[in-house]
């Protein structure tokens, strides 16, 4: 399989950018549609440990859970609002009383097992914004959404255990850890509870 010459990147007549038009977007099984923005924040708060007598950071640790949260906008569509689009019962965020999953599917390696199905678990809406422009007839709605954990796989196990598929580039040396497949499966909400940290050597 030819690459290109200096940074291995695979080089042949398959297109090998991840597209938009792959993705499809889904709550309760139904696909949302019109979604016209999905926008995906992860954080987390670190900590850099000092000391004094050393001219610079001796570790950096992670002192917080990770943050995630979800921007989206979508064309009011078929008669729904964005509430309704993603099989919510309301209209307004202050009528929302469960949360839900948002359950993304990027095809670019294939459908079916191949496809990697990411899903953001616990959802809540903490905004919506609805606009009216005399400029532009096209209604428009925005949401934000905090997620409780994040969770990634290709036919149900971590989406690392089968890179390369589908054509994909596959890395040699990757570096596979047992807490950090399990966390990013969705097994578990993080990796640093996981036994053995502290004698962990990467």
């Amino acid at each position: 399989m030819p690459s290109y010459p200096n940074s291995g990147s695979i080089l042949d007549s398959k297109t090998r950018t991840g597209v938009s038009t792959q993705i499809i977007i889904m709550v309760n099984n139904e696909p949302v549609g019109a979604v016209q923005k999905f926008s995906e924040s992860q954080s987390r708060p670190l900590e850099s440990i000092k000391e004094v007598g050393t001219d610079g950071i001796i570790e950096i640790v992670p002192n917080g859970a990770t943050t995630i949260s979800l921007d989206l906008d979508r064309i009011v569509f078929d008669g729904l609002s964005l509430p309704e689009a993603f099989s919510r019962g309301f209209r307004n965020i202050n009528a929302q009383r469960m949360s839900f999953d948002i359950v993304v599917i990027d095809q670019y390696t294939g459908t079916g097992d191949d496809a990697l199905i990411t899903t953001y678990h616990g959802c809540w809406f903490n905004k919506i914004s609805r606009s009216y422009n005399a400029g532009d007839y096209v209604l428009s709605e925005s949401a934000g959404c905090d997620v409780e954990y994040i969770s990634t796989v290709r036919a149900g196990e971590a989406a690392a255990l089968s890179q390369g598929v589908g054509g994909g580039r596959q890395i040699p040396g990757i570096k596979t850890d047992e807490a950090e497949l399990a966390a990013d499966s969705g097994q578990r909400r993080g990796a640093l509870d996981f036994p053995g940290l502290i004698s962990a050597a990467y």
